[in-house]
């Protein structure tokens, strides 16, 4: 039995269970309406770390004050600049990391392109290039320095900037397990966040989630999530079936449910853009 949900992406990301969607909306546009409300600024504390000549560190710390009101007007300055077609990335994350797309899950992408040809083409972020071009950006001293450059979505930004991609979809595979059993080698989601939980309880769960976002500005063109249950997989394997093989045959199921999820977000997206392009002439 398969579960499949789907979070909307609002103008902060706010997710709302649904079946599919996407946004395209102006930040610009959405500021113009936008009537700000009195409220105190707060402390925000500035952590800059600089070495002296002989390689101590001196932590320094700065504080100064902003108001919720400009933090959202920061969170709303952003425009779409996806165009289509595009170069769109597929970056994987499994155990927290940026991993290689397994051949199956790898089909299931480029046939998703070929129904979708006006997306444009998709092509894999390779986590070697990835985590190369973060050094080559950003030399060791100054990683240390930069909290981003230990933030996953970053490298995975610098890596589809460095194949020149203009959007990358980010997903995440793993499972959601009671009483913390295991299931094959599936860890819990990490990086993206779990999926919702589902209306019954389920022993042994596949969660996988999806982020569709601008390369150059991280503007988030929709989320999807998606789960399945992982119980039935179980009792089809014989009880010394190898450990790796049965993960393999989860992470596949759990990338097929979702697809679908993801393939409606994008049926969506292309709808909007057709919309707001019309309606720009």
């Amino acid at each position: 039995m398969l579960r499949l949900t789907l979070l909307i992406a609002g103008a902060g990301l706010l997710a709302a269970c649904s079946q599919h969607a996407a946004q395209v909306t102006s930040g610009e546009e959405y500021l113009a309406a936008y009537q700000p409300v009195k409220s105190a600024a707060q402390p925000v504390v500035q952590r800059t770390v600089r070495r002296t000549e002989d390689g101590a560190e001196i932590i320094e710390d700065r504080i100064e004050t902003i108001s919720t009101d400009q933090l959202i007007r920061n969170a709303a300055e952003i425009e779409p600049l996806l165009k289509l077609p595009a170069r769109i990335g597929l970056a994987r994350i499994e155990h927290g990391q940026l991993s290689t797309i397994p051949s199956a899950e790898s089909s299931m992408w480029q046939q998703l392109a070929q129904r979708h040809r006006k997306l444009g083409t998709f092509a894999a972020i390779d986590p070697f290039l990835a985590q190369y071009t973060l050094r080559s950006v950003l030399p060791q001293e100054q990683r240390a320095l930069r909290r981003d450059a230990k933030d996953l979505l970053t490298k995975i930004r610098l890596g589809a900037a460095r194949q020149h991609m203009d959007a990358v979809l980010i997903y995440e595979i793993g499972s959601r397990h009671q009483y913390g059993k295991e299931f094959g080698n599936l860890t819990p989601i990490r990086v993206l966040g779990a999926a919702p939980l589902p209306d019954r309880v389920i022993e042994k769960e596949g969660v996988a989630r999806a982020f569709l976002m601008d390369v150059r500005n991280g503007y988030p063109y929709g989320v999807a999530s998606a789960s399945a249950d992982l119980e039935d997989l179980e009792r089809s394997f014989f009880d010394d079936a190898p450990k790796d093989r049965l993960g393999i045959e989860a992470k596949t199921k759990i990338a097929s449910a979702l697809l679908p999820q993801v393939e409606a977000m994008m049926g969506s997206l292309i709808g909007q853009m057709q919309t707001r392009l019309a309606s720009a002439k």
